[in-house]
């Protein structure tokens, strides 16, 4: 049996989901939504679909949707999917505020809605091959940076960039133990929108007593595409560049060697939508996307980087 899916958002993330969809055999896309509906219509007549500026008018038509819209668009949407009992994809930051997270998810739950929030980088091949040579990591360096693009502007650069490397770093220190944040140092600073274009977090985590720290920098006021991870660990450094899809690790001899990416072709994207629908057939949540807990986590952080209270 297909998913019927319809997707929420023909923007440039939207098209980039509506592309890996129609790649997919078990899959139908019922129509695409959007509130430019010249937008909605032009991309949904590429692929012979339906076309609505308003998911409502749709809801009998599809048991799963894609909410790919600007971020305050979220929550709504959501809520009022949740009520009709549809599964949903949201993506990242599902919502910048932490306690309408907590509500979403709690409904979701209550209403056994399978749901899955957009963190793409747990399923870059690059990742995943960096977090199998992690130890005992002592100290993390991540910077993500991109031109000016005219996109996500009614977002903060923590949530449209950050939020990706915060998460990783929050994966790869649970593979050593739980640990609890003990220091935190930011810089931020707006450029170009209203909102936060670039910013530096300094963070120190407490895992066994023993100091565990991170520097994330996003910036989407830099000359290139950048997304560079280091790590120092107990017995090596390694360098791992997410967009050449390379990984370096340097021993204590000094001996360069590179590491092997399995799986080097998959596209993130594409494996992360087969991943949520694959839980919607099963009806269980995913092992490999953020837990609900995770998720709020995550923003929670966030907002103390922005400095906000929710």
């Amino acid at each position: 049996m297909k998913h019927k899916v319809i997707v929420i958002g023909a923007g440039y993330f939207g098209q980039r989901h509506i592309k890996m969809l129609a790649q997919m055999e078990d899959v139908e896309i019922v129509a695409i939504v959007d509130k430019d509906i010249n937008k909605a219509k032009k991309i949904a007549r590429e692929y012979g679909v339906k076309f609505s500026d308003n998911f409502k008018d749709l809801l009998k038509e599809a048991s799963v949707f894609f909410i790919v819209t600007p971020t305050k668009s979220h929550f709504e949407i959501a809520m009022d999917l949740i009520k009709e009992g549809k599964d949903i994809f949201i993506e990242k930051p599902i919502t910048e505020n932490s306690q309408h997270a907590t509500v979403l998810i709690e409904e979701a739950l209550k209403n056994k809605i399978i749901f899955q929030v957009g963190l793409i980088e747990r399923y870059n091949p690059v990742v995943i091959s960096l977090f199998e040579q992690i130890k005992t990591p002592l100290f993390i360096k991540a910077e993500r940076t991109s031109p000016y693009l005219g996109r996500a502007t009614d977002t903060d650069v923590t949530f449209d960039l950050m939020i990706h490397d915060l998460d990783l770093i929050m994966m790869f220190q649970r593979k050593i133990g739980r640990g609890d944040f003990n220091n935190l140092k930011v810089f931020k600073k707006s450029f170009i929108t209203e909102k936060i274009d670039f910013a530096t977090v300094w963070l120190e985590i407490l895992i066994n007593n023993s100091p565990f720290t991170a520097q994330i920098t996003a910036s989407r006021t830099s000359p290139i595409f950048q997304r560079n991870i280091t790590i120092i660990d107990e017995e090596f450094i390694i360098y791992a560049d997410l967009i050449n899809k390379n990984i370096i690790k340097i021993d204590k001899n000094g001996t360069k060697n590179e590491i092997p990416i399995e799986n080097i072709e998959n596209q993130p994207l594409y494996e992360e939508i087969r991943d949520f629908l694959n839980s919607v057939s099963k009806r269980e949540f995913s092992q490999k996307a953020p837990t609900p807990e995770e998720i709020l986590e995550v923003i929670k952080l966030i907002n103390k980087i922005n400095g906000g209270s929710s």
